[in-house]
């Protein structure tokens, strides 16, 4: 038997742009308020017959570069520019952020299957530590707006 919950996280007020979408106006800075639904899974239930206990987003134990989950998703994308790390206009942003005139993340490649990646790639591996591998974030989708999702999801529900 597979358990699973998900859990939403919306609110992101997020700017980015598509540098190599040079067929759309994606190409051009643009915005959404983006959401996250995180898809957990677990052969077995814990203590309180949870999947997981979604406090984990405000547990100090659960530190992603010095923050908690919850800080480190608004660090990351709450009134952020998100770009690709290969955006050839890195470097104008990058003087921008300087001036104090945007807040910069860049992750390896940008879309709304890129953010999942760098998600799950950020979340799983502490999610399967502090359950002893009971626990997987097997699935992130992200939605830039009601209409748009790309997501990711790892090849196996339980690793």
């Amino acid at each position: 038997m597979i358990y699973r919950v998900e859990k939403y996280l919306d609110g992101f007020s997020t700017c980015f742009r598509q540098w190599n979408a040079t067929h759309s106006h994606c190409r051009f800075l643009h915005g959404y308020a983006i959401s996250f639904r995180l898809h957990f899974a677990a052969k077995s239930l814990d203590e309180h017959n949870w999947v997981w206990d979604f406090g984990w987003l405000k547990d100090p134990r659960f530190q992603i570069n010095g923050l908690t989950t919850k800080e480190w998703f608004h660090y990351m994308f709450d009134h952020t520019v998100v770009l690709s790390e290969k955006d050839p206009a890195l470097k104008t942003f990058q003087d921008l952020e300087n001036q104090g005139l945007l807040q910069l993340r860049t992750l390896p490649y940008f879309s709304c299957e890129g953010i999942a990646e760098f998600v799950l790639n950020t979340l799983n591996p502490m999610i399967q530590k502090h359950s002893n591998h009971r626990v997987s974030l097997f699935r992130v989708d992200v939605m830039e707006n009601n209409r748009n999702l790309g997501g990711v999801e790892i090849d196996h529900e339980c690793a």
